[in-house]
């Protein structure tokens, strides 16, 4: 850092490190000429709406499933926004208290009716989760079962197992995203989904496992959902990027792929160790679980209000950390609640070196400090 330079960390962006695209860089250029030269035009031309084949098989073995039960899309983003756009106009769909947010914010542009239910450390309250299937007569359930954005939460097997049992017997379409699921630092693994006839529906991302320029994610849906959702898909853009999703494809079959799992593995681990020992020193008991994986944190600041949270954000930028209410990841139904409990923000960390996550962190509570 120079002397004129202020030192500043932005806790907002979940992006992947510099480091790791830097890292990238020659595997992709290879990557996307060998792609380009083994299959020519049929990956420049238009290409079939569902995706790139090869990719779509790879995937279907992956999860042992049948390859045509596939849509690979443009992001994960993409194809969740297909699945809620192929829901009835107006369905009541069941979230986590707190969640992706643009997943609230698009669900909210289809006229479906988000319901939150109660997080706890091994996945969803499930008598409420119950009261709520049996009060709303829901058209889906949306959750995040590995490293939860924004709570950090790993559902336990018997919650998920317990969560898509109620769905099944409830008619209910189950959506678990498991975009985190191969990013976990602590040197365990996260265990697999298996995939029946019924579901559960997965999505996924390659944004944060490759890169998020490449903008590829994919949806695995029950067999007698395909027919629906591919005239949904066909009538809301013609194919997605085909030269991406040969390179994706190349990259996995190649054995690159794992080998840069391992790598972000051990790059992202000390800034993990970093964040959970900053939070334990300056903030102990304000994360609902030790952050084992994924991107996010989550921080509920009991001193800041709704009434003074916009001085305290305007405070912190001042002092160099960059942070915002995160409300919008917020459930409707319980937005009052966390609300009367203090400022609720979200914390990335991948990005960070471990001494500036630290340092942020520390700046955090002292600027809270200020307001006590």
């Amino acid at each position: 850092m120079g002397k004129n330079e202020t030192r500043a960390i932005n806790f907002l962006r979940g992006v992947p490190s510099e480091e790791a695209l830097s890292h990238l860089i020659p595997m992709v250029a290879e990557g996307y000429e060998k792609v380009i030269r083994q299959y020519g035009t049929q990956v420049l031309q238009y290409g079939h709406f569902t995706g790139f084949k090869p990719l779509r098989e790879l995937i279907a073995n992956l999860h042992h499933v049948d390859p045509e039960r596939i849509v690979a899309g443009n992001g994960g983003l993409e194809v969740i926004s297909l699945f809620f756009k192929s829901l009835p106009l107006q369905s009541n769909v069941i979230v986590e208290e707190v969640t992706y947010d643009r997943v609230l914010l698009d669900a909210k542009r289809y006229g479906h009716n988000m319901i939150g239910v109660k997080l706890t450390p091994e996945g969803v309250d499930l008598d409420q989760f119950r009261d709520v299937v049996k009060k709303t007569e829901p058209a889906a359930f949306y959750g995040i079962p590995f490293h939860q954005n924004p709570t950090g939460i790993n559902y336990t097997d018997e919650n998920r197992k317990a969560v898509e049992s109620i769905c099944q017997e409830h008619n209910i379409l189950c959506v678990w995203d498991v975009c985190y699921q191969d990013l976990r630092y602590d040197g365990k693994a996260n265990g697999a989904i298996d995939v029946s006839e019924w579901g559960p529906i997965l999505t996924s991302s390659f944004t944060k496992t490759i890169s998020p320029g490449t903008k590829c994610g994919y949806i695995i849906v029950p067999k007698d959902y395909v027919e629906h959702l591919i005239g949904i898909v066909a009538n809301t853009r013609i194919n997605p990027n085909l030269p991406t999703q040969a390179f994706i494809a190349d990259f996995i079959q190649s054995g690159w792929y794992d080998d840069y799992l391992g790598y972000l593995r051990e790059l992202y681990r000390p800034r993990m160790d970093a964040l959970n020992t900053a939070f334990n020193t300056h903030f102990p008991g304000a994360s609902p679980v030790e952050i084992s994986g994924g991107f996010f944190a989550p921080l509920t600041l009991g001193d800041i209000s709704v009434d003074n949270e916009s001085a305290f954000v305007k405070s912190a930028k001042d002092a160099g950390v960059g942070i915002a209410p995160a409300w919008n990841a917020v459930a409707p139904n319980f937005k009052e609640e966390l609300q009367g409990k203090g400022l609720f923000i979200r914390l990335t960390f991948p990005a960070f070196q471990p001494n500036d996550i630290e340092w942020g962190i520390s700046k955090l509570k002292e600027t809270i400090e200020l307001f006590s």
